[in-house]
Parts: structure tokens; sequence; C-alpha cells
């Protein structure tokens, strides 16, 4: 045996672990965690943390709660039941643009300054503002309720925004319609941007659409589903609101294509191989190869988006002259507010003012 043998792979000490319970949540049911070390010592030292941190995170909120234990806490016991994507919205705010600044300081200690110096520090992003005295608002209400002592002085109504410039909403145009048709789309992508455009789904909705909601013979489908994303996973949920539960007629141009792609099909229409949901880098790569094969048609397309194909539909609904109400039930709305925009701004585009100028003045000529 030689005197000096080489190790092939280093010796692993086993990692030491513990469960604990760390309480109960807000159901009774007990909060329990499991605990890894290399030592007993560091294992002691984990266990103390994260008791200290479940604490922290789960006490009555009262005064001497900082900042960031009762946004965690407000986000998990009031936005508990909120939609996937509303719940990440609020995440993202507390985690990436409140705790950094405002995190280990009490409400008493928050002043309108440092309120407004998250705002400044966001300025070139007005949605991202918005969002964030969104959040204020509903933290500072909660923490009202509760009775806390909050900094007198500040008002989340005064903090000032910048100015938001409106996104055009604008319909496809000519030559991005033609491209839907003669674009190098396989079956998929273009049955997927056809039911955008001849029935003015969300992008949720679509890509939760099941055959067995499509009735060919009464020529409808059926939207009783969304899909959303947490995080790249699919869920399939609820739509947005009860309003977004519907039945839109499918047009007699499409039926037939819609009928070849479902003929041998069940389940989603749209999926991953093993037929599983796509998750939200398959659309996006999905989505991304559609505008580059419109784009090629024409370069308008480079813009695209699956909400331009709604804006496009509620302006066919207004030129087919479909009254607001009923178009506002197509497309999943609560009411017609929007809608009456849309339509008020292409009634204004339909009226020739020069043409009834001529005509109220005729008799001078």
């Amino acid at each position: 045996m030689p005197a000096k043998e080489k190790k092939t792979q280093k010796e692993k000490k086993p990692r030491i672990e513990k469960k604990i319970t760390l309480g109960r949540d807000r159901d009774g049911k007990l909060v329990r965690r499991s605990i890894y070390a290399k030592t007993k010592a560091e294992l002691e030292k984990k266990i103390f943390a994260a008791r200290q941190q479940y604490l922290s995170e789960n006490a009555a909120p009262s005064d001497d709660m900082a900042f960031g234990a009762f946004a965690r806490q407000w986000l998990r016991t009031e936005k508990q039941h909120a939609a996937i994507n509303t719940r990440a919205m609020y995440s993202n705010v507390i985690e990436k643009h409140l705790i950094p600044d405002l995190g280990d300081l009490y409400f008493s200690e928050i002043s309108q300054a440092d309120l407004q110096g998250v705002i400044n520090y966001n300025f070139e992003k007005p949605e991202t503002c918005n969002k964030i005295k969104l959040t204020l608002r509903q933290l500072y209400a909660a923490a009202v309720d509760l009775e806390m002592d909050i900094r007198r002085g500040v008002n989340i109504k005064k903090l000032i925004l910048p100015k938001r410039e409106k996104n055009e909403k604008r319909p496809l145009t000519e030559p991005e319609k033609l491209a839907l048709f003669s674009a190098d789309l396989d079956e998929r992508e273009r049955v997927f941007v056809l039911i955008l455009y001849y029935c003015g789904l969300r992008r949720e909705e679509c890509l939760a659409l099941d055959c067995s909601r499509i009735d060919f013979k009464e020529k409808l489908l059926h939207v009783r589903q969304a899909l959303v994303f947490d995080e790249n996973a699919p869920k399939i949920e609820r739509p947005k609101n009860i309003y977004s539960i519907r039945s839109v007629p499918i047009p007699a141009a499409f039926l037939p294509v819609l009928k070849a792609y479902t003929k041998d099909k069940s389940g989603l229409l749209f999926t991953m191989s093993d037929g599983s949901p796509l998750t939200k880098s398959s659309f996006r790569r999905m989505w991304d190869r559609i505008k580059s094969a419109l784009a090629a048609e024409t370069p308008d397309a480079e813009t695209l988006t699956p909400h331009i194909f709604r804006h496009n539909y509620a302006t066919m609904l207004f030129y087919s002259e479909v009254s607001i109400k009923k178009a506002a039930q197509l497309l999943g709305h609560a009411d017609t507010t929007m809608l009456m925009r849309v339509y008020a701004h292409l009634n204004e585009m339909k009226e020739n003012a020069a043409e009834k100028l001529d005509r109220v003045f005729a008799a001078d000529l």
C-alpha cells in the first residue's frame, strides 16, 4: 500500500437537521420548519434566529413594530387571497422599493420627505411611482385602523408623482391585419393571434381556453377561466371578475381554422409538448416568434402586444355599430367607462368637421 494515498473525494460532514415548531397560522395549523447546520452550535443559532424572525413578522402590530415587518405581515394577511399578479405587484413594491429605505424605521420616524424620497428615486418610472403610492396609501390606512403612532404631517395624498404619458391605445394597422394571414406562423401561433383578433380575449383568457369551451354549433367561445403566472409557473384561475365570465361569438371567417386546429385536440388549446399549460417563459418565446414573423411583413408589428388586439376588437365593434353596452359584455368589462372613452374618440375621428361647416355656411356661397 502506498505511503500516501490520494483521496478521490472529500469526506463530507453530515448535516444536522432539526424540525422546530414556530407557532400557528391564521387557520390554527402548526407552522413547522426544518433547520439545517453543520454543528450543534450553528444549529442553535439558526433556531434562535428563525424564532426571532417568526415572532417579529407575526407579532400583533404595535408601535414598536418596524415598517418592514408591518408591510410583510400586511401582505401575508390582507393580500392572502388576492390574485397572483396582484400579490406579486405589492410584494415587488414592498421588497424592492419600500423596505430598502424604510424597512428598519418605525411609522413614528417616517416623514413626508422620506416617502417623497422613495418616489423621487423612481421618478423616471411613472408607473412604478403610482404603484408605490397605491401601496403606501393602503399600508398607512391599515396602520391608522390599528391606531399606530404615525408621524404628524404625513399625508399620502400629497405625495408628488411624475406625470404619466398616456399610452396610445391603437388598433391594428391595415398592414398588420394582412400580416396575420401572410406571415410565416405555425398553426398554433396563427390560431392564437386569430383568437385575439376575432374574439378580443385577454391574453390570460386565451391561454386558458379549453376545447370543451368551444361551441361550434352555437358558434361561441365560453370564457370561464384564465391562466396567470406565479413567477414562471402557470396557474389556472377564475377570470379577472364576474363580468369576464362570458360567451363570445366566433366569426364565420374564423370557424374553419379553429375547427381544423381543434379536430384532434382535447384540453387546453395552447400547451407545452407534454400537454401541460404554457409557462411564462414559453409564452414569451412564442410571442417573440409571432412578433418577429409579423414584423418581417410590416415594421408596424414590432410594437405589437396582445392588448392591442383587444383595442382593435373594440374598434371593430364600434364600426359594426354594436351598442356600447353589448360591446362591454363581449369584452368582459364591469362597466362601459373605458369603452365610452374609446367610442368618443372614434366618434371624433369619424366626424368630418370640414364637411359639416361647409353645409352650415352653404347659403353664403
